[in-house]
């Protein structure tokens, strides 16, 4: 028992090391090509940011399936204020449309009791909606002048400081040891005074937040935005989250670390797929697979309720 202890505490870390190998065997050395390690970088870039987030949803027992939808929603309306309106407006409009709808989720849940898997998914489609309205074609292209915001430097300052914060909060305050007291029994958590429905709207603000910044960065990326932009983040971050160790139940086994792990093996499974050739319906089927198994291996056989 002690010896299966410790593995699992290792297993996330040597599931990486084997998809590390795997690529790299397979793509010939190409994988950590120095060119490739960066490439590896920025696009996990965005997942990192939305897993620290989703890690504190997940605590409570609960998904954020919006998360996707509002990192593109937000990356479409900080184009079109950057092109409308002043490229710097473009910083406030994404982090502001994202808390909204992270308030939004909140109220929903909390004033009419509907479960909170139901108010993401009815928000994502809703997003979704809007995001292909605001688009006239396939694509919108932010100024020009916004291309040399995607510099390395200031993602890695700001990457740092967003960690510690997203650290601290969950590993040193209340609200980390609250959330996951919530994971465990809401009731019990009541009980013992905390604010269910007040730390709950506070963790999909903070995914919310998350999703704004997400779609900032994605902008900067990709050169604009897209009707597909964000769509694949919600799975990935959950994937993420539980390749990096932990439960989708979450509860007090809950650990912010799994954000960062998770975030890695997801971004060099997306590369290293794409350096093997294989094609985004590739991608896509092998990710919808995992997320399958994660979903059986986390639910009660018979009762359809996650552990």
């Amino acid at each position: 028992m002690l010896i299966r202890e410790k593995l699992s505490k290792y297993i996330s870390f040597l599931g990486l090391l084997v998809l590390v190998i795997f690529f790299q065997i397979v793509t010939k050395g190409n994988l950590l090509t120095t060119k490739n390690v960066l490439l590896i970088l920025n696009q996990g870039y965005a997942i990192l940011i939305a897993s620290f987030a989703g890690v504190f949803v997940m605590s409570t027992g609960n998904l954020d399936f919006s998360l996707g939808a509002i990192a593109g929603f937000s990356c479409v309306c900080a184009t079109l204020a950057a092109l409308n309106m002043n490229p710097f407006l473009s910083i406030p409009i994404a982090l502001l449309v994202g808390v909204g709808i992270g308030l939004l989720n909140g109220f929903v849940q909390n004033v009419f009791k509907i479960p909170s898997f139901l108010t993401c998914l009815c928000t994502m489609f809703i997003l979704t909606a809007g995001t292909q309205s605001l688009i006239t074609g396939s694509s919108i292209m932010m100024p020009i002048s916004m291309m040399s915001w995607d510099s390395n430097a200031v993602k890695i300052v700001f990457g740092i400081g967003y960690t510690v914060i997203m650290v601290v909060l969950f590993k040193y305050t209340r609200i980390g040891k609250q959330l996951k007291a919530i994971g465990v029994s809401p009731e019990a958590a009541r009980q013992s005074g905390v604010n269910v429905p007040g730390m709950m709207t506070l963790a999909y603000v903070l995914t919310g937040l998350a999703g704004g910044i997400a779609g900032f960065f994605l902008m900067l990326r990709t050169g604009g935005a897209a009707t597909t932009t964000g769509q694949t983040v919600t799975t990935d971050v959950i994937i993420a989250i539980v390749f990096g160790g932990m439960s989708i139940a979450g509860g007090a086994s809950s650990k912010i670390s799994a954000a960062i792990l998770g975030a890695l093996t997801v971004t060099i499974l997306n590369n290293g797929m794409i350096l093997a050739g294989y094609g985004g319906d590739a991608q896509q089927f092998v990710k919808g697979m995992l997320f399958l198994v994660i979903v059986a291996v986390s639910t009660k056989r018979g009762t359809g309720i996650v552990k």
